[in-house]
């Protein structure tokens, strides 16, 4: 099913599909953009390709976000098949998928809410990774799962900042894409 989306203002990101040469085109303009070895980065981004190709990512990227210059969000939007054994209605398999959510991850909070395009989970979490030589790093999280209408898959919205200060700008910018998501071309 093809999807519509409205990017945050400022988004750089990378369109990723099933043409090696759209992509490759979309790789190097980001490479561009970001002022660092065309070459270099754009090799980065390709490398990176066939990984989102393979768990369903249609569009990668970051934007500015939160109330401190330097506060950068990465956007991830991703496509996943409904499993075999999900309910039969999206009203269901968003409840069954919110159960699952807050199984995993219990600090988080996690609603049904609805969509223009249909019924979906959204959750917002936050956390800490300890990373060698003892550095910590937060990480705030909005996440939207989002049933399809086509019956067969789930749009995954995930919007990540680092910055505690943050988490509302992030949990603004994740709802504006998602309330924004439509039948069409991801654009």
């Amino acid at each position: 099913m093809p999807l519509q989306i409205d990017l945050p203002p400022g988004f750089a990101g990378l369109p990723v599909g099933n043409d090696d040469q759209l992509n490759r085109r979309h790789a190097w303009m980001v490479a561009e953009n970001a002022g660092t070895s065309v070459e270099e980065f754009g090799s980065y981004l390709m490398a990176l390709v066939p990984t989102m190709q393979a768990n369903g990512v249609r569009v990668f990227g970051k934007f500015a976000v939160g109330p401190q210059k330097g506060d950068v969000a990465t956007l991830t939007l991703g496509v996943a098949q409904w499993p075999e054994a999900a309910p039969g209605s999206r009203d269901a398999l968003v409840v069954a998928m919110a159960e699952e959510y807050r199984g995993r991850h219990k600090r988080a909070v996690v609603q049904p809410v609805r969509l223009p395009i249909g019924p979906a989970v959204v959750a917002i979490s936050g956390g800490e990774f300890h990373l060698p030589e003892r550095d910590i790093r937060t990480q705030i999280k909005a996440e939207y799962q989002i049933p399809l209408p086509d019956g067969r898959s789930v749009v995954i919205l995930s919007v990540v900042a680092e910055s505690e200060d943050a988490w509302p700008a992030v949990a603004e910018a994740t709802a504006k894409v998602a309330w924004s998501l439509r039948s069409g071309k991801i654009s």
